[in-house]
């Protein structure tokens, strides 16, 4: 029977965890274990005994963070490595496989320099492109991409040593390939779980007075620097006054108080939810109209969690994105792209409520893009065989 090691600094499998993670451990048979740090990324805390807690699942201890970007996160991914490390030198066992996700690449590099020197299966997971999707995100991008070489090393170290090539989109797959030809790449988007989803549909996890004839507006997840959260705001205040609506940000993060002002300021009709457990997001989602997947301009993200969620909750979605999530908006009817320069998002917002007679129609068309794309328990199917050896 073989023996699998699984490692993310991000991940966890308890219940109640929607992580990608979970999604995979579930699908391997065997012998398996799930290496992870102790603390959540996206709270900017340290989880509780109790919710790490689980038989298979190893917790690493890893220094604290307040930012995504800064010298105590990657300080946090380089001890994580450490302690990856560590680990493996310790085993008595060798694992027959090493799964790995990236980021981050620090913890990538080791499980690549250890499965190279004992002949086990390395299977990469790309999840982001780091170091090159945070370079939108800092000024002096010259300066900061010869200061970002080393990390730069370590990550295609890690694409030219997996035996197997996972993806969370078919851009991230085939952008690893490229350092790789030999690799068998397997594109796997994050996925919906329709008993989750259907289970909130029909007994909904939060309660909410929804005036008649108003629409909601919605963006789920993080309240972060990645996103473009100057032209969400401009945009529902262009359409203050001439519509009933209600924005909802469903999250936190650590632009909450600067969007908070902007809300006071001019007298905007929304409200921060705060963190949520993934079930409570999708509750919040059930009752939005239209949600939002913005981010920055000249962004490298081609997919994400919001946007699957969005799609899951069968929210109209107007979508900054380019590549592969704008072809499925166009293709399934799903909801409208934007950009920022020729077709900005104040634009297509207001034209969208405008004219929801229509649009609100399009609602109905987000089932056939999960049955033929996003189906978590079809996509993931295939894990089986990926970690076979």
């Amino acid at each position: 029977m073989s023996f699998v090691l699984l490692v993310s600094a991000f991940s966890n499998i308890n219940p109640g965890s929607n992580s990608r993670m979970k999604a995979i451990y579930s699908q391997i048979a065997g012998d398996k274990i799930v290496l992870t740090s102790d603390f959540n990324h996206r709270k900017k805390q340290y989880y509780s005994f109790e919710e790490m807690r689980h038989p298979d699942q190893q917790v690493l201890h890893v220094p604290s963070y307040n930012s995504n970007i800064g010298i105590k996160r990657i300080w946090s991914h380089i001890v994580f490595a450490r302690q990856i490390k560590k680990y493996l030198l310790s085993l008595d066992e060798k694992p027959d496989v090493i799964y790995c996700s990236m980021p981050t690449s620090s913890s990538a590099y080791v499980c690549a320099k250890f499965c190279r020197k004992n002949g086990i299966k390395f299977v990469i997971d790309v999840i982001d492109l780091w170091p090159d999707s945070l370079l939108p995100l800092v000024k002096g991008k010259t300066l900061i991409k010869a200061l970002l070489y080393p990390w730069t090393y370590l990550t295609r170290y890690a694409y030219r040593s997996a035996d197997v090539i996972m993806g969370e989109s078919v851009k991230y797959a085939n952008e690893a390939k490229r350092y790789n030809p030999k690799a068998k790449i397997f594109p796997i988007y994050l996925g919906v779980d329709t008993n989750i989803t259907n289970k909130i549909k029909e007994n909904p996890t939060v309660r909410l007075q929804k005036p008649s004839g108003e629409i909601w507006i919605a963006y789920a997840g993080s309240l972060g620097v990645s996103y473009d959260f100057d032209n969400l705001l401009t945009a529902v205040k262009n359409i203050h006054g001439s519509y009933k609506y209600k924005l909802w940000f469903v999250g936190d993060g650590v632009r909450r108080n600067e969007i908070q002002s902007y809300i006071t300021k001019y007298g905007l009709n929304a409200e921060i939810t705060g963190f949520l457990d993934y079930e409570h997001l999708l509750g919040y989602l059930g009752y939005c109209d239209i949600a939002v997947n913005i981010f920055r301009d000249n962004t490298k993200v081609v997919y994400s969690y919001k946007f699957n969620d969005y799609v899951a909750m069968g929210c109209f979605v107007l979508n900054s994105l380019e590549g592969e999530t704008a072809d499925m908006v166009n293709e399934y009817q799903i909801g409208r792209n934007f950009n920022f320069s020729d077709l900005p998002l104040s634009m297509v917002l207001d034209d969208t409520i405008a004219h929801w007679e229509k649009y609100g129609t399009w609602r109905g068309n987000h089932q056939r893009l999960i049955d033929e794309k996003l189906n978590k328990e079809k996509i993931y199917s295939v894990v089986k065989d990926i970690f076979q050896t």
